[in-house]
């Protein structure tokens, strides 16, 4: 066990400090493993070990020419948690980048170049165990002095790599300014091929990161940050609207943005940037103690007002901009479809248009009269390519260039686009068409197997489907769709019939129905409330019935008494048509119900030959022999006589 501090030795009894006691088991006595990474208590400093397995050892002895698996194990041997050795290990994966380009298998030999580069870089080897760094930021420090820290970034970038350093600098209370290393980070380059300006961002974004790390594991107050960087490009990005530049720059710049302010970035020069060490492979790492690396770059420890400044300012670029390419396709058409109510007429003019358009080229035959087949083919053609182009442009363009293209070039529709689901193809006229996994059945037809593809809300859609419709004298919906499938493939086909339907004269008027007459009020003997049971009478009659009186058969009537309130019905035999049978008919049912307050009775004009008789009768016997103080006779007005019995008006 070692300790640094004198106090604590004198307290354990020791009383010569330059003894070292250590627990570890051999090596140097007075040397100490802290996570990895050595450590000399008598001079309070951290160095590197660089013993390595008996395999790698004898391997770097020797000299041979190592396999992919040996120099994967040599560097990462080397524990550098920290990064102080960036610089040196970098190197080493950027050899292992280049076996794994060569295409070298595990336990084969590497090639020239790689072997050259391994040579290279074994022989830095031995300087690790030179390598001092001080545990303590600043020997001597004062809390005041940790009061006043400032955090300084360096990153950088190249081809190979992108690296950063990460320093401390105080003020003591001399006016006297120091500078430490606290850690750094050096990673490849991708296989894919960047540019620099976007290492360089990358750098910038891994420089923040590994700030933001150090802020959040150490208890000393930063009071100011700054991030300096050689590249004008990456600060011109940082300081500009990420959203004018492509997605990759704009999202690294947002996560940059993130961890830290655009007022913290600065400029630098090359020659000043410690983390150029880190990218510069050419030259190699520099171990010695006046470093860059490890101490800082040495403008640090000079007042903030000598620090340098960009020569020239930085303007906003326009590498990496995001470019708005608007293209957009227009075509007058020949004819407006919207003046044209039926496809007959638009498709007859498009044939004339057509017609005219071939006689008015020189070196054509004059045609005249009457429009022929290959004229209405034609006119069809153009009139389902241009309806195409104005709604499938895209799609158009793109199966247009597919034509000229193997087919292991040729690049899909987008799956965003309505004709995704129906593989559309480009026949010889121009059309276009759903494809069909039927496409060698050839006793099909052709616009069977390949239907032509239409958008739903076009009006030649419309006028479409409404010619259709009325050649198949408005019939069904199902008989529609069949016909035009046929031919055409229209999405939501029965949505269209549907609206076509609607919008249809004939059909209108054959839907429709005639109007119910809204029913008249209730008379009040209807609605008579808190009365007795036939209080108000309705009374008519209906036969003759035949009944058999011995072995004759002789004719009956039936009164048919009806309370107009709850609708209760009294029946009365009448054995003629005669006043006197109606009148023994009405006291019997007075006699059975009681005096009703009214009687309703028919007078309507359809009674023919013996009722008019009985009519007659009652409007005059009956009126005279029924009508007193406590009952009244009403007759109906001419007309219906369902009011008395049904109660309906």
């Amino acid at each position: 066990m070692a300790f640094e501090n004198r106090r604590i030795l004198e307290a354990l009894g020791e009383v010569d400090n330059t003894t070292c006691k250590s627990l570890a088991l051999g090596g140097d006595k007075c040397v100490e493993r802290v996570l990895g990474i050595l450590w000399t208590p008598t001079t309070d400093e951290l160095s590197f070990s660089t013993q390595m397995s008996m395999e790698v050892q004898t391997l770097l002895n020797n000299g041979d020419r190592p396999t992919k698996r040996q120099i994967l194990r040599c560097v990462m041997s080397l524990f550098d948690p920290l990064g102080l050795l960036s610089p040196f290990v970098v190197h080493g994966k950027v050899l292992i980048q280049n076996t794994w380009r060569t295409g070298a298998e595990w336990d084969q030999k590497v090639d020239d170049v790689s072997f050259e580069l391994w040579q290279k870089w074994i022989k830095m080897i031995d300087f690790i165990c030179t390598v001092r760094i001080p545990r303590c930021y600043f020997k001597q420090a004062t809390a005041e002095t940790y009061s006043n820290t400032q955090m300084h970034v360096f990153v950088d970038a190249n081809e190979k790599a992108y690296a950063c350093a990460v320093y401390f600098r105080t003020v003591d209370i001399d006016g006297y300014a120091q500078c430490a290393l606290l850690a750094g980070k050096a990673k490849v380059a991708p296989v894919k091929p960047r540019s620099v300006s976007r290492l360089e961002l990358q750098g910038c974004e891994l420089g923040v990161r590994l700030a933001k790390h150090l802020q959040d594991h150490h208890c000393v107050p930063i009071t100011k940050r700054f991030f300096w960087t050689d590249s004008t490009t990456a600060l011109s990005w940082i300081r500009a609207d990420p959203r004018n530049y492509r997605p990759f720059v704009a999202h690294c710049i947002g996560r940059i943005l993130d961890l830290s302010h655009v007022n913290e970035w600065r400029w630098i020069s090359s020659k000043l940037n410690p983390a150029d060490e880190a990218t510069k492979l050419e030259k190699g790492p520099y171990f010695s103690d006046k470093s860059k690396w490890f101490v800082g770059p040495d403008f640090l420890r000079l007042p903030e007002e000598e620090w340098p400044r960009p020569v020239q300012l930085i303007v906003a670029t326009t590498e990496e901009s995001r470019t708005s390419a608007m293209f957009h396709a227009a075509g007058t058409p020949v004819i407006r479809y919207e003046r044209y109510s039926r496809w007959e007429r638009l498709h007859r003019a498009m044939g004339y248009v057509f017609r005219f358009m071939n006689n008015t080229r020189s070196g054509h035959l004059k045609v005249f009269g009457q429009l022929q087949q290959n004229e209405l083919q034609a006119a069809s053609d153009m009139i389902f390519k241009q309806v195409q182009y104005e709604t499938y442009t895209e799609e158009i363009m793109i199966l247009e260039k597919n034509e000229s293209k193997p087919e292991t070039q040729r690049q899909a529709i987008d799956k965003d686009s309505s004709l995704y689901q129906f593989m559309p193809v480009i026949d010889d006229r121009g059309v276009l068409r759903q494809g069909s996994r039927a496409r060698k059945a050839e006793h099909m037809p052709f616009d069977a197997r390949y239907p032509i593809l239409l958008p739903k809300d076009h009006p030649v859609t419309m006028l479409l489907v409404d010619y259709y419709h009325r050649v198949y004298r408005h019939a069904n919906l199902e008989t529609v769709v069949n016909e035009m499938r046929q031919r055409y493939m229209i999405p939501r086909l029965r949505v269209v019939i549907k609206t076509v339907s609607r919008m249809c004269q004939y059909c209108k008027l054959r839907r429709s129905k005639p109007g119910t007459p809204p029913m008249a009020p209730l008379p009040s003997a209807r609605l008579a409330y808190q009365v007795r049971p036939f209080s108000y009478t309705g009374v008519d009659y209906f036969g003759p019935l035949s009944v058999k009186v011995g072995r004759s058969n002789v004719k009956r009537w039936i009164a048919l008494f009806t309370c107009l309130t709850i609708r209760a019905v009294h029946l009365e035999v009448a054995y003629d048509l005669s006043t006197a049978s109606c009148i023994r008919c009405v006291r019997r049912f007075v006699g059975r119900r009681g005096p009703p307050v009214e009687f309703f009775s028919d007078n309507g004009t359809n009674f023919q030959g013996a009722e008019r008789i009985l009519r007659e009768q009652i409007n005059v016997g009956l009126s005279a022999t029924f009508t007193s103080a406590a009952t009244k006779w009403n007759f109906i007005p001419q007309g219906p006589r369902t009011w008395v019995v049904r109660g309906n008006v």
